[in-house]
């Protein structure tokens, strides 16, 4: 891979997501530098509201639909072409809607590491992981 540029094809890394994650999300990085992070991650359960505190989010959703839930907003219902974007500290969720698989491509300013997720209310993830990525599992990209 080169240092100063790099190719994704988001069709091919979407088909290699699993069908079932034992995580919130599963996530394929296209970049991570100090600037910004993007990736793809597929969404497996419903994601209890929580927040990031170093980086702002500009989330593309590219497959499935969803309710979006925002601060204290009513929930809105996103599906394929529609994006979102939102400063380091706003609160957010999201349910899926149906069985369609939920991708989401996402733009992080600055990087978001990824342990820096913060739930509103740490039990309401049941107990799972918030990530895993898409190269810990078998055949799958770089």
């Amino acid at each position: 891979m080169n240092e100063r540029y790099r190719f994704a094809d988001f069709d091919e890394i979407m088909k290699q997501f699993p069908d079932q994650a034992d995580t919130l999300i599963v996530d394929a990085y296209l970049s991570d530098s100090v600037e910004a992070s993007m990736r793809l991650f597929r969404i497996y359960h419903p994601l209890p509201r929580h927040y990031h505190t170093q980086c702002d989010e500009h989330l593309l959703l590219l497959r499935g639909k969803l309710e979006f839930l925002i601060e204290d907003e009513p929930p809105r219902t996103l599906q394929a072409g529609q994006m979102v974007s939102f400063l380091r500290n706003v609160v957010h969720g999201v349910r899926p809607i149906g069985t369609a698989p939920v991708i989401f491509f996402a733009a992080d300013t600055p990087r978001r590491a990824p342990d820096d997720v913060h739930f509103i209310d740490p039990e309401a993830a049941k107990g799972l992981k918030f990530v895993s990525h898409l190269k810990d599992y078998a055949n799958t990209i770089d």
